[in-house]
């Protein structure tokens, strides 16, 4: 298995809202599904949702191509590369 893969998926092992995929080309893609989450009885906001998914990532030493616009992406439901932190 990839190992970029791997990292991700233990970085967000706990989160649910999340699609982490490979096409093969050792590219490792995130897509968030933020509408899933709720906190208590009220819908969370969703821009939370994807900051939390990506501070995950930051404490794992990877981030996400594109920087703050991978957010509107993200929230869109549109898949952005996951990439190892720049040192």
């Amino acid at each position: 298995m990839n190992n970029l893969i791997y990292e991700a998926r233990m970085a967000l092992r706990d989160v649910m809202e999340v699609n982490i995929y490979s096409q093969g080309n050792d590219k490792v893609y995130l897509t968030v599904f933020p509408e899933l989450v709720w906190e208590g009885t009220e819908k969370t906001q969703p821009e939370k949702v994807v900051r939390n998914v990506i501070g995950l990532l930051h404490d794992m030493n990877l981030d996400v191509a594109g920087g703050d616009a991978a957010v509107r992406t993200l929230l869109d439901e549109g898949a952005v590369e996951i990439v190892r932190k720049a040192a």
